[in-house]
């Protein structure tokens, strides 16, 4: 009888985990948006925008794109997979020097669909 239990379980528990995945390691995902621009041309307009307010970051290679590291847990990962472009932010801890941040997303990567939120799984 507990092995049927468990074997009727297990379908549920797969669902469950299906439910909470996130690509993205779980961290808290505040702007998804598609876009017809280019990695490299998105990467390039952060970077200008990192340049005027004079903020230090870490560029890394991620499988079919960059991540844009700027401290204090703030990362954004520009994608292109499946013929689309993606823009991803995921705020860490906001201070008056890091909040350009958020608005540089709209600006280099105004989105071609409806902005996610972590509530849109």
């Amino acid at each position: 009888m507990k092995k049927l239990a468990a074997a009727l379980a297990l379908p549920v528990l797969f669902a469950a985990c299906a439910q909470f995945h996130n690509e993205d390691a779980g961290q808290p995902e505040v702007e998804k948006s598609s876009t017809q621009n280019k990695v490299n041309g998105i990467v390039q307009c952060i970077a200008d925008e990192a340049k005027k307010h004079d903020a230090k970051y870490q560029q890394t290679a991620i499988p079919q794109g960059v991540m844009l590291e700027f401290g204090d847990s703030n990362v954004i990962k520009v994608r292109y997979d499946n013929g689309e472009t993606t823009y991803r932010f995921y705020p860490g801890k906001r201070h008056p020097s890091n909040l350009w941040i958020e608005g540089a997303g709209k600006k280099c990567a105004p989105s071609d669909t409806p902005s996610q939120d972590s509530t849109d799984k």
